[in-house]
Formats: structure tokens, sequence, C-alpha cells
């Protein structure tokens, strides 16, 4: 997703949930992911061992009561979405957990406004000085230079509302408007979200009004739930309800980002040794024969773009394969 968007959109950003009744194995099938290339590394959080692919981690070999971790962080969702061989995709994964009655630890969902609907300043001040409604009251702001978060709900609650400058958080100064409206859901409320029967957009906004509005000040009224709600807030619920599921690219964004770090970054250093070297092929022998090891974070960019190769050129195998038979029908 480094490249500019310029609509409104809503996606699911991390989803965890654990089983006693499935090997790593098979959750991987359940995930439609057996086509894509696993590697075994080291566990976490009590668990020895971990199959690992794109962001998504299967952690297994814990204590016998804990089962088998699958989790998908925010690169593991569009890698998921990108890979998986699952038509439905997010129904058929969100089926699969609710018809094994599987346990959801946690299931965020974000709203990323490239329209400009959200000013983060005003945000900060109507945080900062409580005008807002809601069901917490844990608050938090934070700036760095990252750029600026506000966060309402503690971490350790079942529900949070993180609101900050995805943008500045990237390291993005080509002026571009991304604000992220996160909202983070664990146990039963990341369940009871899965299963609301909207679209995603009318889910989250139904569910952010539930938690969260910011409000105008009203001197003549004590009661602040009876405050109006501001016309930012109003404007962006309005657009989240309108939006489906939005299905970003996943592999391509860690491939983006590798060819913005060596075009864009060390875009002269290459020119320049392009240009003492002889020819091409002295450039690339230079390269082949560097000393720095191999980086498994650019390994794992290889093994993602051949993956996401092989899936497309299934799909259009399949596609032919069902043009043909229907030409043969007639």
């Amino acid at each position: 997703m480094d490249s500019k968007i310029t609509e409104n959109v809503v996606l699911y950003d991390w989803l965890s949930f654990t089983s006693k009744k499935h090997t790593p194995q098979e959750l991987i099938e359940a995930l439609g992911l057996s086509h894509c290339p696993w590697a075994e590394v080291r566990g976490a959080r009590g668990y020895l061992d971990r199959l690992y692919f794109g962001a998504i981690s299967i952690h297994y070999n814990g204590r016998e009561d804990m089962g088998v971790w699958c989790e998908l962080s925010g690169q593991g969702c569009r890698n998921f979405e990108d890979l998986t061989t699952l038509p439905g995709k997010w129904d058929d994964i969100f089926n699969f957990i609710h018809g094994n009655q599987l346990h959801m630890t946690r299931l965020d969902v974000a709203f990323d406004d490239h329209t400009g609907i959200l000013d983060m300043e005003r945000v900060v001040q109507d945080t900062q000085e409580q005008r807002y409604v809601s069901r917490m009251n844990w608050w938090k702001v934070e700036r760095s230079c990252k750029g600026i978060s506000c966060q309402i709900g503690s971490p350790k609650s079942k529900v949070l509302v993180r609101i900050y400058d995805k943008a500045a958080e990237r390291g993005y100064d080509d002026g571009r408007h991304w604000v992220r409206v996160e909202l983070q859901l664990r146990d039963g409320r990341a369940e009871e979200f899965s299963k609301i029967p909207m679209q995603i957009g009318e889910a989250f906004a139904g569910v952010l009004l539930n938690y969260l509005r910011f409000v105008e000040p009203d001197e003549t009224d004590s009661n602040k739930s009876r405050w109006q709600m501001t016309d930012y807030w109003a404007k962006l619920v309005g657009d989240i309800g309108r939006i489906k599921i939005f299905t970003a690219p996943g592999g391509a964004y860690n491939l983006e980002r590798c060819r913005h770090y060596v075009f864009d970054m060390a875009g002269n250093a290459i020119d320049a040794m392009l240009q003492i070297c002889d020819c091409v092929d002295d450039f690339l022998t230079l390269v082949s024969s560097r000393r720095c090891k191999p980086n498994p974070k650019y390994e794992l960019i290889v093994k993602e773009y051949h993956a996401r190769q092989e899936a497309y050129a299934q799909k259009v195998q399949s596609y032919f394969t069902v043009e043909d038979e229907i030409e043969g029908v007639f």
C-alpha cells in the first residue's frame, strides 16, 4: 500500500485465533495457503516452534492446553488476501473459526482516511480536552518522530480505538494524507464483530459509534452525552458505512518498499557504480560476490514474489480451462 491511494478504505489488519483440535498443517490448509513456502522458525509466548510465511505465524509445541496459535499481522492479512485459494477469503476463514468453535483472540479493523476527513491536530485537541463520549475512560496522546497518535481505551481492555498519522509513521514526506482509525478487538468482542451480518464498513461504523464519538461542547447543557457530534466524526462515520471490503496488495507491499529503497534512496549510488563499471555484467558480478551475508528479509520478498506469480498463473490457467469447457459446450 505504499503507492498513493485516493479513496478511503476499510480493511482487516490483524487476526489471531487458537485451536486445540487442528494441526499446524490443517490450519495452513484452512487459510488456503498450502502452496506457500513456509519456514520453520522459533516460536514465541510459550510455543517452542512456529511455521512462518509472509508475516503469518502458526505457533505450536506449547503446553498441552495451549493448542495451536495462528496469527496474521497487518502485512499477514494483506498476504492472505493476495495469496489464499479460498474463494470467499475472509468470509471463509471466519466461517471456519466459528464452525469449529475456535477461540478468536484478536481482530483489528482499520479505516484509512486518504481524502482529508480527519485533521490530527483537531483530534488531538478534542482528545486532550475530552470532547468525546465513550465507554472508555482511559486515553493517551503521543508525539514522536513517527507522527501523532491518539488512543482511547486501555491496552488491557477488550476494545480500544487508535487514531494516528499513518503517512508520518511510514516516513512519507510527499504531502499525502493518510490517517488511520483502528478498532482493536479482543476475545468475545472480536468474535462478535466477525459475526455481524453487514458489510465491513457498516459494521465498523456501527461498532465505532457504540464506543466513541467526538462532540461539540454546549455551554447550555452539562450532559456531554447530549452534545452534538462533530462534523468531522459524522462525515467519517457516514463515509465508512458505505465502504465494502477492500483487498490491498500483500506481498506487493514489501516488494514496493524494497523497490523504493533501491531506486529512490540508493538510486544515486547504484547509478554511479553503473557508470564506473565497464558494463552491466561487471556490476552484476560485483553484486553477486558482495561480502554482506544474505538478508532473510529480502530472501522472503523473493519467495513471496514467486509464490504470487505461481498463484496468479494457476488462476489464469483455471480461467482458460473454464473458457475452453464453455466453448466446448457450444
